[in-house]
């Protein structure tokens, strides 16, 4: 697991890339969590939010690797999920998280109802803006 997750909004992929060694500065709207595991988190919610099996979301590879290969990694969240999050509206979102607990519950993980909540909605929120500035929306994981 990772001590600090990052998703934030950037312009574009080499943007995105250029903030691997020190994270995304003030510049970039951002979220900032820590202690869980986000590549299954990514295949969890894109499984649940694009109604895929999350074994075909699994053997597709996950998240493109931007930069990180000896440090702080950058990944760049799938566009489709990214999209799907953006025109989520509060029934879908309500859905998701409780769709994404019971998943977490089923591999014995406890994930508050309050948290879950706040982390999609704040992850959706970033992905509108990333859709709407025709950016894209990343993860960054030191």
């Amino acid at each position: 697991m990772s001590s600090i997750i990052r998703f934030f909004v950037a312009p574009d992929d080499a943007v995105a890339a250029g903030v691997a060694e020190g994270g995304p500065g003030a510049d970039l709207r951002q979220a900032t969590y820590g202690n869980f595991d986000v590549w299954l988190t990514l295949e969890e919610w894109e499984s649940i939010l694009l109604n895929r099996d999350l074994d075909e979301v699994g053997d597709a590879g996950g998240p493109d690797i931007l930069s990180g290969a000896d440090g702080p990694v950058v990944l760049l969240v799938p566009p489709e999920l990214t999209k799907a999050l953006a025109e989520a509206d509060d029934d879908t979102l309500e859905r998701a998280v409780g769709r994404w607990i019971a998943l977490r519950a089923e591999e014995g993980e406890d994930i508050e109802d309050e948290l879950a909540h706040e982390l999609l909605g704040e992850v959706a929120a970033l992905s509108a803006d990333a859709e709407r500035t025709r950016g894209g929306l990343y993860c960054w994981i030191c």
